[in-house]
């Protein structure tokens, strides 16, 4: 995955990336502590998905917008 979103990113689309391990190489990784096979939360915990997600988004903007590694605030539930 980390080619693919260098690649896009030389083009000018930011990209982020969500991983559940620590040292993904990418150029913008949104950590979560979540489960292998998990990184939006459970199944079928859409409100989860959906804060997971714009938080991953809010990487593409504003002060956060320097790429490397970002942790989300969320814990497992």
């Amino acid at each position: 995955m980390g080619l693919v979103a260098s690649e896009i990113q030389r083009r000018g689309i930011p990209t982020v990336t969500l991983a559940v391990e620590r040292g993904v190489t990418a150029p913008r990784v949104a950590y979560v502590p979540f489960p292998y096979n998990f990184p939006m939360g459970g199944p079928g915990d859409g409100a989860r998905h959906r804060e997971v997600a714009l938080s991953a988004l809010e990487l593409l903007s504003g002060a956060s917008s320097e790429t490397g590694e970002h942790e989300l605030p969320f814990e497992w539930r």
